[in-house]
């Protein structure tokens, strides 16, 4: 999935990082903010014949006693637009005002959820923001008609009073001969979602009645942790929260990933990119520049194809699918991207090697400082290799998906416990190769680096009304993927975007005495459609200062 957020007026911020354009002043006290803004590009649009599907028109997350709801209904292919589609795009509008919580979005075609995200938190006098996401990959599943089911998850109280209110939309573009049909999975089989936990990590997902002739196979997993495990990467081992029971630190450590495995058999890792939602941290980091993936959190992506040839033997099987060392609760949620032989009923196949460990090699140092003070240094590492054949039509294919991750975090604790300063690197490659008998290979490779450092002091806090919080962020999401066609390897997408914000935020008998941040945004890279892209944003007291976009 790809997105790309827009101002419905102005901008919002997410994320707090040293070498933001301005700092964040004394006594100054924010009460509007503009509406979010973000730095990457915005989803591609082909100029093709289009129709345009409304799911929700203004649709309030809370019903007239307070209650949340969702909206419903059927999608139809439009009767302009009955398809092939060049591409499918899902626009989503959302407004709110008064104070609330940031809160979960989803949207469910059938049984797949097709978008997850979270929401900024409103201003007294409101905010508007849009954003887009690309459907496209899911084309099988929108050919024919498809409950659904969406909406924001809000609690109204008499504190929390915010209702957002969604206008939700879908544009199908047809494909033309300038702009044909892209190779999307012929099937999608939604899993469903299931949340995991601290004690209960682990959940299986049924997939029944997949097609007999598969030659492609991809996973696709939705991941958001909750609680202590919002922000795991500043989380600490559980000796270290006990050092300091008085500040609260959240415990199990800062490494997390997601295991997949299919009839018992492991079959992928998927890493996690460490969103930050509107409220982390300190709220006002994120206003009006929101933290990288806020809106849309995308989702990973594990190619299990090897497995083809146990999933066309017409039985049921089971994806199981662990958080690591979770914490706290996670909302899971799982697709199957399949992609068939055109010209045979049938394949077979199996799966020839398979290297994936039960567990990362994950190793932690404690490191005593000076006055109480304590150093955490976790490492992780994995390497594997996961290969599988598949007889089709066109021959025997042979994919092999290797993945290579490293991962560090660097978290400095002080000030019995109120202060951290986390420094935190997760970097990895995935490559698959197909190897056909009949036709030249193929290869893709993904390669992502998610750098974060974070700092964070709390020198007040007695309760929800009375409190201080100050911290800065430097976030980045630096990805890239690169095809192998004939001899050449050709860039397809990839991008760095980077983020810096600091702020800080007082509360005094629930009154705002101080709030206030700065913050930076800055994308380099490709759009979804191959073309160089540069934006650049800075905003200072919530408000932008310099918004500027580059196309050579």
């Amino acid at each position: 999935m790809t997105a790309g957020v827009t101002a419905a007026t102005s901008g919002t911020a997410h994320a707090s990082g040293g070498g933001a354009s301005a700092s964040a002043a004394p006594n100054v006290v924010e009460t509007d903010y503009q509406n979010p803004v973000v730095a990457e590009p915005p989803v591609s649009r082909p100029p093709t014949r289009a129709c345009t599907t409304t799911l929700a028109n203004n649709f309030p997350s809370n019903a007239a006693d307070g209650s949340p709801q969702s909206f419903a209904g059927t999608l139809r292919p439009p009767a302009g637009c009955r398809g092939p589609w060049a591409k499918v795009v899902m626009d989503w509008t959302t407004s709110g005002a008064g104070r609330q919580f940031d809160r979960s979005a989803s949207l469910t075609i059938g049984t797949t959820q097709v978008y997850f995200g979270t929401t900024a938190e409103p201003d007294p006098d409101g905010i508007t923001y849009h954003f887009a996401t690309d459907l496209t990959r899911y084309s099988a599943l929108l050919k024919s008609p498809q409950p659904f089911t969406g909406g924001i998850g809000n609690y109204v109280d008499s504190t929390y009073v915010g209702v957002y209110y969604q206008t939700v939309r879908i544009t199908y573009y047809t494909a033309d001969r300038a702009h044909p049909s892209p190779a999307e999975p012929d099937r999608v089989v939604g899993l469903g979602a299931q949340d995991v936990n601290a004690t209960t990590p682990s959940a299986d997902f049924a997939m029944s009645n997949l097609p007999r002739n598969i030659t492609r196979a991809v996973l696709e997993i939705s991941i958001k942790g909750n609680g202590c495990d919002e922000q795991w990467f500043d989380d600490v081992p559980d000796d270290v929260s006990a050092k300091y029971p008085a500040a609260g630190l959240c415990g199990h450590g800062p490494y997390r990933e997601v295991q997949a495995g299919i009839d018992g058999t492991r079959a992928g890792v998927a890493q996690y990119f460490p969103f930050i939602y509107s409220g982390g941290i300190v709220p006002t980091l994120w206003r009006p520049i929101v933290a990288l993936g806020t809106f849309d959190m995308t989702y990973e992506d594990l190619d299990v194809t090897p497995f083809a040839g146990r999933l066309v033997d017409g039985k049921a099987h089971i994806l199981s699918l662990t958080v690591a060392n979770a914490g706290d609760t996670w909302n899971l949620a799982a697709n199957l991207l399949l992609y068939t032989d055109h010209h045979a009923a049938r394949t077979s196949g199996s799966l020839t090697r398979n290297t994936i460990a039960a567990s990362a090699a994950v190793t932690t140092t404690e490191q005593a400082l000076a006055h109480d003070d304590t150093k955490v240094t976790v490492t992780a590492n994995r390497n594997s290799v996961l290969a599988g054949y598949v007889n089709t039509s066109a021959g025997r294919i042979t994919t092999t998906v290797a993945q290579h991750v490293a991962y560090r975090n660097v978290d400095t604790v002080s000030d019995g416990g109120l202060v951290q300063d986390v420094a935190q690197a997760d970097t990895g490659r995935d490559t698959t190769t197909a190897a056909a008998v009949r036709a030249p290979s193929s290869a893709t490779e993904r390669t992502w680096s998610w750098p974060i450092t974070i700092h964070i002091a709390v020198p007040i806090y007695v309760d929800g009304d009375n409190y201080k919080l100050a911290g800065n962020v430097d976030m980045s999401r630096i990805e890239g993927t690169v095809a192998l066609r004939g001899q050449r390897w050709t860039n397809v997408t990839g991008g760095a975007d980077r983020l810096r914000t600091q702020a800080v935020l007082q509360r005094t008998n629930g009154a705002v005495v101080q709030a206030d941040g700065s913050a930076t945004d800055l994308f380099v890279g490709l759009t979804d459609n191959g073309r160089p892209y540069a934006h650049y944003i800075a905003a200072d007291h919530g408000y932008v200062t310099r918004n500027r976009v580059y196309r050579p």
